[in-house]
């Protein structure tokens, strides 16, 4: 029989099992290290879920934001468009409305478009309030998404020599599309909304007169007065100057008489038809003239030499030759002169900085296929009269239009952007010109300047000779295109220069180097189902390009 003192015992006996039972199972418990990454991907995850609800929120939000700002970009450039013609800021709360952002708009869109200034100038501001799923744990409840656009039509003073060929082969006839119009002149449009077309025979003069001509009108509208000039270059196997531009240049003068009259406003006494004496002062045998005035070359072209391809400067020091009147193309059928290497008709001459539509369409209109192909003189005028080192000879010419006499061609520094458009639908061939030979006394120059080549042949020499005897090449398609590149390669980082290759053959991708960039290049060939642009879409990309529709962010 266990005394009580026996009982006590045991009691605390099993009191110091339990205590030392349950210190021994926590001192396991603090050395095992099983599960701790629970217990930290607990911790960490909560944070991870933080972190990707807020780049959820993030991505909600630039997305939202992006969105705004493109409906804010397209508002102000349909807004600044000189084209739009219905009230600026209407235009842009509807865009904003139509994109589902009524209330976006912060303030009042800044319209400035006034009439007759050529330039518009349209600005507004937005903003959107996104709501956040995530951040709003973090006492973030929206963000605000802002949006601001400028746009600005117009353009400052523009300068455009327009360069286009004339050539024989302009007069052959291509295949195009040509929409289909009613009887009030509008065109037909189809169940789908789309111009109807017809696919039609046209020679390439024709579509050239008219997608020049509707450049000019693009142009030169009512905005634009006083700002853009148009210099228009014809070319063909020559380049034909105005009189009064051959007589204020320093060139061979076409005429004499006893007093000393000669048809040039520089350069000394000569008798029209020698060749120039190394003294420009030494005196010249003048009896054959009778005291008459005499006219033996009425030719209105000059020629170039390699060294004035070099860079855009026109050197005014030189005395340049007058090219012969000569007709190699008419055949032995006439005996009137009809297609002389200087084109003679005053619409085929250039016309120095206009902005008369009416003037410079009329020439456009009358534009007619003439003789070889010559772009490298056509590129040389083209720069030459956007050079400013030409401006004191232009300044004395009364032709040009007042408002640009004696200011154009303007500095290449300033507000004034100065473009080159050369078109073209062949490439450069050598010249065909009068023999040396057949060509050094008076009653021979006389004689070309009368009567075409053929003719003469055949009524003076039926048996005797040949035409070709009495002509000579005079340069290479190798060296004019040397030429051309030479002097477009220097004159591109002072204008912008667009070509155009219309059905131009091999010849497209030598006038391509002339273009200021890849972009600036334009080619078509007439096919429709390749996706080409026509030629009156090209002169429309480029007119719009000049008038310079810009964003500003």
């Amino acid at each position: 029989m266990l005394h009580s003192n026996d009982r006590m015992s045991k009691l605390e006996t099993w009191d110091e099992k339990w205590d030392k039972s349950r210190r021994a199972v926590l001192r396991k418990f603090c050395r095992d290290e099983e599960g701790g990454i629970i217990i930290m991907t607990i911790v960490l995850l909560i944070a991870m879920l933080v972190i990707a609800g807020m780049a959820v929120d993030f991505m909600r939000f630039e997305s939202r934001r992006a969105l705004l700002q493109s409906v804010s970009d397209r508002a102000v450039l349909s807004a600044a468009s000189l084209d739009q013609t219905l009230d600026g800021k209407q235009v842009i709360v509807d865009y904003f409305d139509k994109a589902g952002f009524p209330e976006a708009i912060v303030g009042t869109p800044v319209v400035d478009k006034e009439p007759g200034t050529g330039n518009s100038e349209v600005s507004v501001n937005s903003q959107i309030d996104v709501k956040t799923f995530y951040l709003h744990l973090v006492g973030i409840d929206t963000l605000s998404a802002p949006a601001s656009s400028r746009a600005v039509q117009g353009v400052g003073n523009v300068e455009i020599s327009l360069v286009l060929d004339i050539s024989g082969s302009m007069r052959h006839k291509v295949w195009v599309d040509e929409a289909v119009v009613d009887g009030n002149g509008e065109p037909v449009i189809d169940e789908n909304g789309d111009v109807v077309t017809t696919r039609v025979r046209r020679t390439k003069i024709e579509l050239l007169q008219k997608a020049a001509s509707d450049f000019v009108e693009d142009m030169l509208v009512a905005e634009y007065r006083n700002q853009i000039s148009i210099n228009l270059i014809p070319y063909s196997q020559q380049v034909a100057l105005s009189d009064d531009l051959y007589k204020a240049l320093r060139t061979t003068p076409d005429s004499i008489s006893e007093s000393g009259l000669i048809g040039s406003s520089f350069g000394s006494i000569t008798d029209g038809y020698a060749t120039l004496p190394d003294d420009p002062d030494a005196p010249i045998d003048i009896s054959w003239a009778n005291n008459e005035l005499v006219n033996v070359n009425p030719s209105r072209c000059i020629d170039f030499e390699e060294a004035d391809f070099v860079d855009v400067e026109f050197d005014l020091s030189k005395r340049y030759n007058q090219v012969e009147r000569f007709d190699h193309y008419s055949g032995s059928g006439t005996s009137t002169v009809t297609r002389p290497v200087c084109p003679d008709q005053e619409f085929e001459t250039i016309l120095l900085a206009s902005q008369d539509v009416n003037e410079l369409k009329r020439r456009i209109g009358l534009f007619r296929p003439t003789t070889f192909t010559s772009i490298h003189l056509g590129v040389k005028w083209g720069i030459s009269l956007l050079d400013p080192d030409l401006r004191p000879v232009l300044a004395g010419i009364d032709s040009i239009d007042d408002a640009f006499r004696g200011s154009r061609p303007s500095e290449y520094s300033g507000d004034t952007v100065k473009y080159l458009i050369v078109m073209t639908d062949g490439q450069n061939q050598a010249d065909q010109r009068v023999a040396a030979d057949a060509y050094d006394s008076y009653e021979e120059r006389e004689r070309w300047k009368d009567y075409p080549l053929d003719y003469w042949v055949a009524e003076n020499l039926p048996t005797n000779d040949e035409p070709e005897n009495y002509t000579r090449l005079w340069g290479s398609n190798t060296q004019f295109n040397t030429w051309m590149e030479t002097l477009c390669d220097a004159a591109k980082p002072k204008m912008s220069i667009y070509t155009i290759a219309m059905g131009a053959g091999d010849g497209a991708d030598q006038i391509a180097k002339c273009a200021s960039q890849p972009s600036y290049a334009f080619a078509t060939n007439f096919n429709s189902a390749a996706g080409e642009p026509g030629i009156d879409e090209i002169f429309q990309t480029i007119a719009q390009r000049i008038k310079a529709l810009r964003l500003n962010l």
